[in-house]
């Protein structure tokens, strides 16, 4: 059965501290509705607004909640390879299922380049890695053949979070390497992602459906009422720069200020308004 992970938030205090309180009641609630697990410290907890000793305290506070119930990953990848690795070991001492290491961005390396980035970080390093390829915001994208050697040569290398369409890369991967754990990273094509073998989803919008979404894939995906609900809640998630949306959405339920940190920022009012009018319809 496909898991459900979830992209975790940041949540910050009205002085644009990092909220623990705030934290604790998402993540309580989150484990209750039956989610498998948790990415700390990825794109969407605003993570290069974090100072680097906030990671690490947001890190060690969820697992102090989790208790080994669920999974959770560590977002370290950086565009510099050498401090990836030094932000890896630094992870180690925590127990984390294992880290999450984005594509170098804004650089852009070659395949060659991306290849010897987590060569040398699966080298270096005994943690369970997840690839994550997300073109749209790296501007470069793991190709099946860089994937393919990475994998075959490195057992640590254990899954990847596919945030792109090329779903043909996916279909080849889980031919060759059946136990080589894929995620859909777009909540926007996550039953799609289901068709063709994917072992689950890390989503954004699981923060405020999760229990919908473990009900749609506990009955068998066969709920095409359901299918179209949780797809139009896909758009309204990403409606604007995630993760201003789903803090709004948050915020209406009282888990959490709505508050970014720079250069992310709030929703305006006509998003607001049409969140709203969208989840106060589905409440009534």
């Amino acid at each position: 059965m496909q898991k459900v992970m979830v992209a975790l938030i940041t949540p910050f205090t009205k002085e644009n501290e990092v909220d623990y309180d705030a934290l604790t009641k998402i993540v309580k609630r989150l484990m209750r509705e039956g989610c498998d697990g948790f990415i700390v410290c990825g794109t969407t907890a605003e993570t290069p607004t974090l100072r680097e000793a906030e990671r690490y305290a947001v890190l060690q506070h969820v697992l102090s909640i989790v208790q080994g119930n669920c999974e959770v990953w560590f977002g370290c990848g950086r565009n510099c390879t050498r401090d990836t690795i030094r932000l890896i070991r630094k992870a180690q001492k925590y127990a984390i299922d294992g880290v999450l290491v984005v594509t170098p961005y804004y650089n852009k390396p070659s395949q060659r380049g991306l290849y010897e980035h987590y060569h040398a970080i699966a080298s270096a390093i005994d943690s369970n890695i997840m690839l994550y390829n997300v073109p749209g915001r790296c501007g470069v994208e793991l190709q099946y053949d860089t994937i393919r050697k990475l994998v075959y040569e490195h057992k640590n290398i254990v899954g990847l979070k596919q945030a792109s369409h090329d779903l043909d890369t996916v279909v080849k991967l889980k031919k060759e390497f059946p136990l080589f754990r894929i995620y859909s990273g777009e909540d926007g094509y996550f039953d799609e992602g289901f068709d063709i073998g994917m072992d689950g989803l890390i989503s954004v919008m699981g923060h405020f459906n999760m229990e919908k979404l473990q009900r749609f894939i506990k009955e068998g995906r066969k709920d095409n009422r359901l299918c179209k609900e949780l797809y139009k809640e896909a758009s309204l998630t990403f409606c604007d720069a995630s993760p201003a949306p789903v803090k709004y959405l948050l915020s209406r339920k009282k888990e959490c200020e709505n508050i970014l940190r720079l250069p992310m920022c709030a929703i305006n009012r006509e998003k607001e308004l049409l969140l709203s009018s969208y989840f106060d319809n589905e409440e009534e």
